[in-house]
């Protein structure tokens, strides 16, 4: 390896252990009074893919957190599996989509809600659909950056880090690191997106607390991406807002439950959004948290007739080896 090229390595690595390390040891215990009930059996969605839903009670709080976990395990470590995520329209543009939209049209096996936007209105008229809007954090599709490391667009909340990012390399590893380093990441990602925070890393609970009950800190709906150690199961979890949704640190609590080493938050609220691909069409797996009266004509959800889906930003497809092509 060319000297430069080496420095430049090496001090990627530095960075990436040094805020590795200023993470864990500003790292807070998860709350230890969530509880895990009535826990559905794993149901196999496709080979890899499997599914379950379990309440989780939180009651750290002054009030009791109650949602409906969600949850995809799949078996990243098997070479079957693809991650794949939306596509700008125009340089780092992207247009507002429903999360069943880019499922259908990428053939995708399963999708979620990905990175947070930077649009404040319109997430309802079907006149909407398409309109623009740009990303918060980096996000790679087909190898290609979309938005650049760090990205906070105006309309990005300006104090989130925007710097925990799920990413697939080009040799198919999966892997949750920290993309807000000084130097650029130099390996071959075909796939990134990126979350509001790091929930977890190494083993250890980051996630925020907050006694805000803003819908963000607060307890709400959340779409969340998690790892485990060896880097071979992923984990795909959306939190139901019907009874009151998780905070952060619940949510974190949640990943290491799974038995996530590395968890991060994506886009949630009305945003929160599971979906698989179901008899030529699509079904949804969670309870998007949107009431009716805003949906898109032609998108119910068939999980609540009052509730529907939002436009997003950008989405996160499996797609999943003979389950309908991946794209070029």
């Amino acid at each position: 390896m060319p000297r430069v090229m080496l420095r430049a390595a090496l001090a990627f690595v530095f960075a990436i252990l040094a805020v590795s390390a200023a993470a864990t040891a500003n790292a807070q215990p998860p709350p230890t009074n969530c509880q895990y009930q009535n826990p559905t059996s794993p149901q196999s969605l496709f080979p890899g893919v499997s599914y379950q839903a379990v309440t989780v009670v939180c009651s750290a709080q002054p009030q009791q957190h109650t949602t409906l976990a969600h949850v995809l395990t799949v078996d990243v470590g098997s070479g079957s599996i693809t991650l794949d995520s939306s596509a700008a329209a125009s340089g780092a543009t992207f247009g507002l989509t429903l999360p069943s939209q880019f499922l259908t049209a990428t053939k995708a096996a399963l999708a979620v809600n990905a990175n947070l936007f930077a649009a404040n209105c319109c997430y309802y008229s079907a006149a909407q659909q398409g309109w623009p809007t740009q990303l918060c954090g980096w996000q790679v599709s087909g190898g290609v950056t979309q938005s650049p490391q760090g990205a906070k667009p105006t309309g990005c909340q300006a104090d989130y880090p925007f710097n925990a990012s799920l990413v697939q390399m080009k040799d198919g590893e999966v892997r949750i690191l920290y993309s807000n380093t000084p130097q650029a990441i130099e390996f071959p990602v075909v796939t990134a997106v990126t979350g509001s925070h790091m929930l977890v890393f190494g083993g250890k609970s980051l996630g925020p607390f907050s006694g805000s009950s803003t819908d963000f800190f607060g307890p709400n709906a959340r779409t969340l991406a998690g790892l485990s150690k060896d880097r071979k199961t992923l984990w795909l979890v959306a939190l139901d807002k019907a009874s009151t949704g998780l905070t952060l640190d619940e949510a974190a609590a949640v990943m290491l439950h799974q038995g996530a080493a590395a968890a991060i938050n994506l886009d949630g609220g009305g945003s929160s959004t599971m979906v698989q691909a179901s008899g030529g069409g699509f079904a949804f797996l969670n309870v998007p948290p949107d009431p009716a009266k805003t949906c898109l004509a032609g998108y119910p959800s068939n999980q609540d007739p009052a509730t529907c889906e939002r436009l997003v930003g950008a989405s996160l497809g499996i797609h999943v080896a003979g389950q309908g092509a991946r794209p070029k």
